[in-house]
C-alpha cells in the first residue's frame, strides 16, 4: 500500500526523522511513501504568497511567522541526495507540496525548470487569496453560499491540473474541512475534472488528511467524484496528508477499500 502525502517540515533533516516516519509505515503494512514540502516554508517561494500574506490581518501575521521561519530550498535538496544514497525497507519518493494559485502558474514552472523533485502536487489552499482551511480561522457554512464556493473551488482545480504542471492532485475534498460539503450534483465537472486528469497524465489523492486533522467524518473523496475517478481509470492515491510519524498510513487501509468497492 502506498502512502502518498507525508511531510518532513515538523523535524530536522536527519536520517533519524524519516526513519520513524518508516517505522510506522511498515507496522501500518505502507510499503511506499511520497515524501513532501509545503512551498510555504521555503525561501525561494514566497512571492506564491502575495496574494493570501494581504487578504487579511490573521493571514498576515500567518505568514510573516513563516518567512522568518523559512529555510533554504538547497537544505531540503541536500537532504534527498543523501538519503537517495541509502537503502531503506520501503521505497521512498521526493517531492514538493505546490499552493496553486493561477496568477503563479510562471513562477511554479520555473520552480520545476530549476530542481529536479520525483513529483511535484498541486494543492488548493487559497480561493482568491482566503485561505479556506486554517484551525484558527474557522468559518461557518451557514455564512456562505457553498455552491458557489464549490463552483470556485472546483474551478481552480481544474485550472491547476491542466496547467500542465504538477504529478498530481493533493486532498481534492479540502474544503469541507468545516463540514460545507457540495450540495448540488457536481457529476458533471466530477468528469470533467477526471477527463483532464487522465489527459495530463495526473494521479488524485483519496486523502484521509481531513479526518487525522479535523476530524471529517467522511473519508476521502465524496462518493461521486471517487465513482467517477474510478470508472474514467484515473490513478487514485491513498495518502494520509500526515504531518507527524504516527500519522502515517492512517486509515489507508479503509481508503483502498472504498476504491475497490468502487470497481
Amino acid at each position: 500500500m502506498t502512502d502518498a502525502h507525508v511531510h518532513l517540515e515538523k523535524g530536522d533533516y536527519s536520517v533519524e526523522w524519516i526513519e520513524q516516519f518508516i517505522e510506522y509505515a511498515i507496522q501500518r503494512n505502507i510499503d511506499e511513501i511520497f515524501f513532501v514540502e509545503h512551498t510555504h516554508i521555503f525561501k525561494e517561494c514566497h512571492n506564491l504568497y502575495n496574494e493570501m500574506s494581504v487578504y487579511n490581518e490573521y493571514q498576515k501575521n500567518w505568514y510573516q511567522r513563516k518567512k522568518e521561519q523559512a529555510r533554504p530550498l538547497k537544505d531540503y535538496i541536500d537532504y534527498i541526495e543523501k538519503l537517495k544514497h541509502m537503502d531503506f525497507p520501503i521505497r521512498l519518493k521526493f517531492g514538493l507540496e505546490v499552493c496553486y494559485s493561477p496568477e503563479h502558474e510562471i513562477d511554479i514552472a520555473q520552480l520545476k525548470q530549476m530542481y529536479s523533485f520525483d513529483f511535484l502536487v498541486g494543492s488548493i489552499h487559497f480561493i482568491d487569496g482566503w485561505a479556506f482551511s486554517h484551525l484558527k480561522q474557522r468559518w461557518d457554512r451557514k455564512d456562505y453560499d457553498v455552491d458557489k464556493l464549490y463552483e470556485r473551488y472546483y474551478g481552480l482545480m481544474l485550472s491547476l491540473v491542466n496547467s500542465g504542471l504538477f504529478s498530481g492532485l493533493a486532498h481534492p475534498q479540502s474544503l469541507q474541512c468545516y463540514g460545507a460539503y457540495p450540495q448540488k450534483d457536481f457529476r458533471p465537472v466530477y468528469l470533467q475534472l477526471a477527463q483532464a486528469l487522465c489527459s495530463n497524465d495526473m494521479y488524485i489523492e483519496e486523502s484521509s488528511g481531513l479526518a487525522v486533522h479535523y476530524g471529517d467524518k467522511r473519508l476521502g473523496m465524496n462518493a461521486d467524484m471517487l465513482k467517477c475517478m474510478v470508472k474514467c481509470n484515473v490513478p487514485v492515491l491513498t495518502a494520509s496528508d500526515a504531518h507527524s510519524p504516527q500519522n502515517v498510513g492512517l486509515y489507508v487501509k479503509e481508503m483502498n477499500d472504498l476504491i475497490q468497492g468502487c470497481g
